[in-house]
């Protein structure tokens, strides 16, 4: 039994030099949920005794606390990042698409949307224009990608930025 699911409209496919990526089998409209990542949860200390591949197909969840999938990859994990991605996170677990995609195209998501620490930086080949070059923990950081992707943080980023918005207001939020 997989531990991350892929929608039947994708499909898991060599993606070049990104190793593997999952693309639209058919065109799938905005608002589609096309992912849900599943796993284990663990700590950042004990994510870092995985290798690396694993803790590339992790996803942060909360500030100390990530989800681990199967030691194999499944076709669920094979969802790339990229800097004009074409799903979002809903919750933190599930992806869904943020605008139609035509049969064929590389399901994305930006990993600042779900990342704030160092455990998978990497230079990013998406190859947008819009690439920011690196991608690292701190992009959530960003305030063009705070705008951007408003209501697709996972909920402990939202928080995050919310306590940092009453605090440049001036305000506690105790």
């Amino acid at each position: 039994m997989d531990m991350c699911w892929l929608s039947p409209l994708a499909e898991a496919n060599p993606a070049g030099g990104k190793g593997w990526g999952s693309y639209a089998k058919v065109a799938i409209p905005a608002g589609t949920t096309i992912a849900a990542f599943g796993g284990f949860v663990t700590s950042r200390s004990m994510l870092d005794t995985f290798d690396e591949d694993r803790r590339s197909r992790s996803i942060q969840i909360e500030d100390d606390l990530f989800l681990v999938g199967a030691a194999t990859p499944e076709a669920g994990d094979m969802l790339n990042h990229s800097c004009e991605p074409s799903c979002g996170l809903m919750g933190s677990q599930v992806l869904v698409t943020m605008r139609d995609v035509a049969p064929g195209e590389e399901l994305t998501f930006d990993y600042a949307t779900c990342d704030t620490q160092d455990y998978d930086e990497f230079y990013c080949q998406c190859g947008n224009s819009a690439c920011r070059g690196t991608v690292t923990g701190r992009d959530w950081m960003l305030p063009e990608l705070q705008r951007r992707y408003a209501g697709w943080f996972s909920p402990y980023i939202t928080r995050r930025i919310a306590a940092g918005a009453l605090t440049d207001a001036g305000l506690s939020s105790d």
